[in-house]
C-alpha cells in the first residue's frame, strides 16, 4: 500500500539539522517541497513508519508531524506547483 503523506516539522535550538531532516524526509519517496517546513510525501511506509524515519535525525525538543492525506486543495497556487504535487500524488507505488 502506498501513502500520500503530508510531513511537517519545527527544528528549535540547538541543532536544526535541515539538510539532515530534508535528506530524510526525501528518502521516504517521491517527494514535493510544498513549503518552508512542509512536505508532500507519496511512500510505502505508513504514517507512523514515516514518523519514526524522519524523528531518527531530529533532536528531541524539535517536533514533526505526519498527516495521511487523502485529498487536498490548494488555492492560490501557481500551475507548476500543482503540477508536481499532482506527480507525487499520482505515482505508482
Amino acid at each position: 500500500m502506498a501513502y500520500n503523506l503530508f510531513i511537517a516539522y519545527d527544528l528549535d535550538n540547538p541543532g536544526q539539522n535541515y539538510d539532515a531532516v530534508h535528506e530524510q524526509i526525501k528518502s521516504l519517496g517521491t517527494w514535493y517541497h510544498a513549503q518552508q517546513s512542509l512536505f508532500y510525501v507519496h511512500t510505502p511506509l505508513s504514517p507512523q513508519a514515516a514518523h519514526a524515519h524522519v524523528f531518527a535525525v531530529m533532536d528531541s525538543n524539535d517536533r514533526l508531524m505526519v498527516v495521511d492525506a487523502t485529498n487536498a486543495v490548494m488555492y492560490p497556487a501557481p500551475p507548476a506547483h500543482v503540477e508536481a504535487i499532482n506527480r507525487v500524488w499520482f505515482e505508482p507505488a
